[in-house]
């Protein structure tokens, strides 16, 4: 296309959190005279970055609707189920390929994609310092390997592009799954062969792909298509690194001074930065209704009875009523679906967005992508199926020992090392380490075989994805085909 639309925020040390979000947007660049210099080339690898913020206000981000209200952990809160009633339709699995939630999450993963294939397209031929040239371009394969990922677990059979397309090529078929698979490995394996490790990167540029990223993304990608060989060889890797090490406080975690702590192998940036537009909306949606937020994505009653007594990630996650929250109020969930707030994007006053200068669409939270944490269970699940039991016993324990000395607690009876250890040991403790943070449970249990037999409504077959846009399908004139069921 002869121009593109480049929404560029780049290098900057951010008071109290490093963030490279400050510069000014650059708009409306001609490719004629465009990715001519070292400059143009960072600007245009962190405009893939960019892409990977919620791109639209007015809705909650498909990831978070997905893995969180689709599944058993959350309810879709709100002012009750006609409020954003497209989200309550694929809550109980009677979406239509015309839901909006459903075409923003192939138009905004495609558009990540495009960028990345114009910065592996058109980048190779700057003349600027090789290892930064090289650099660039693993940043590139490592995002279209994620936006991949998030296509392929999403839709299934989905066209594999991998360079720009010229007008007249838009038209492109869906490949077979294992096609789109082999693509996320190659560009995650590439990625993570040239990315710099985390100990490399300097503060002002924490948020970067590093290799540990590049590794766990690849790790997931095994997990999905049951390669516990593969998959248990890179969580070692990662765990082994000495690059990462778990964050002594669970509690602390999924607030902002949380971020890039010792055990954050990946976080999506958001910041609170008047006028910048490289926040996120995604605080104001899930924040309570009765405070200054939407009150969506609601604790399920079913999450939190699966937590053991005295779990401290349970206050570390869900506000109950009359709960004193870090600021000293006393939290009023009455307005609750279930009785309960989500507290994973919950904000001190001084952090709210509108009190520190900026819109309610500059919610500073980052999205958790990969921890060291998760990276642990799921190198026990792949150690279980390879038939080591014990160190799949020895991570899961590992990250119970954490837990249990979380959040304040003194009493060392609580969460107790386990002494045998199951599949389904792995799989709760899964869930409740990972529990509307990353935005796992759906997936997971798809990933597992388990979703049909504990979400109500899943049909196994055609509930696996979502149902390819309505809206796409007339574009291509018939040529994608509809996934089964819809």
């Amino acid at each position: 296309m002869k121009y593109l639309l480049l929404l560029i925020i780049t290098t900057a040390g951010l008071a109290g959190c490093s963030k490279f979000l400050e510069e000014d947007p650059t708009a409306h660049l001609s490719t004629a005279t465009y990715y001519k210099t070292a400059a143009d080339a960072e600007a245009a690898v962190n405009a893939v970055y960019a892409a990977a913020r919620p791109q639209n206000f007015f809705a909650l981000e498909t990831r978070i609707v997905v893995g969180d209200v689709m599944s058993d952990d959350a309810e879709k809160g709100g002012g009750g189920a006609s409020d954003v009633a497209e989200i309550q339709q694929l809550k109980l699995f009677t979406a239509k390929p015309d839901n909006s939630y459903v075409q923003d999450a192939w138009q905004y993963n495609y558009h990540g994609v495009y960028l990345a294939n114009v910065v592996l397209d058109k980048v190779p031929a700057i003349a600027m310092n090789a290892a930064d040239k090289e650099n660039i371009l693993a940043q590139a394969r490592f995002w279209r390997a994620y936006f991949y990922l998030q296509l392929v677990q999403l839709f299934g059979n989905v066209p594999l592009v991998t360079m720009p397309l010229a007008t007249g090529e838009y038209n492109q078929p869906q490949v077979p799954e294992a096609q789109v698979w082999a693509q996320i490995e190659k560009d995650a394996d590439s990625a993570m062969q040239v990315l710099p490790k985390q100990s490399e990167l300097t503060a002002d540029k924490n948020g970067k792909a590093t290799s540990g990223a590049a590794k766990a993304l690849l790790m997931y990608a095994y997990m999905w298509q049951k390669k516990w060989t593969d998959a248990q060889r890179l969580g070692e890797e990662i765990i082994n690194s000495g690059e990462y090490s778990l964050a002594p406080d669970y509690a602390k975690i999924f607030t902002t001074a949380g971020e890039f702590g010792t055990g954050s192998i990946f976080e999506i940036n958001m910041a609170n930065i008047p006028g910048k537009g490289v926040g996120s909306n995604i605080n104001l949606w899930i924040n309570a209704r009765n405070t200054w937020g939407y009150g969506f994505v609601v604790p399920s009653s079913g999450l939190v009875k699966t937590y053991e007594r005295g779990d401290p990630r349970l206050k570390a996650t869900v506000i109950a009523n009359n709960d004193v929250l870090p600021d000293g109020t006393i939290a009023n969930t009455t307005s609750s679906q279930t009785g309960y707030y989500n507290k994973r994007y919950w904000l001190p006053p001084n952090e709210i967005p509108f009190n520190a200068g900026g819109s309610v669409a500059d919610g500073p939270t980052n999205e958790r992508i990969f921890r060291l944490a998760v990276v642990m269970l799921w190198t026990a699940e792949a150690a279980f199926h390879n038939g080591n039991k014990a160190r799949a016993l020895e991570l899961v324990n590992l990250v119970r020992q954490r837990a249990r000395k979380s959040g304040g607690n003194t009493d060392m009876t609580v969460l107790p090392d386990l002494t045998t250890i199951t599949l389904d040991n792995i799989y709760h403790e899964m869930r409740v380490e990972s529990a509307l943070g990353e935005h796992l449970r759906f997936n997971e249990l798809v990933r597992t075989g388990k979703a049909a037999a504990t979400l109500p409504g899943y049909v196994e077959g055609t509930n696996n994805h979502l149902p390819i846009p309505l809206r796409e399908i007339q574009l291509s004139n018939g040529l994608l085909k509809q996934n089964q069921g819809y």
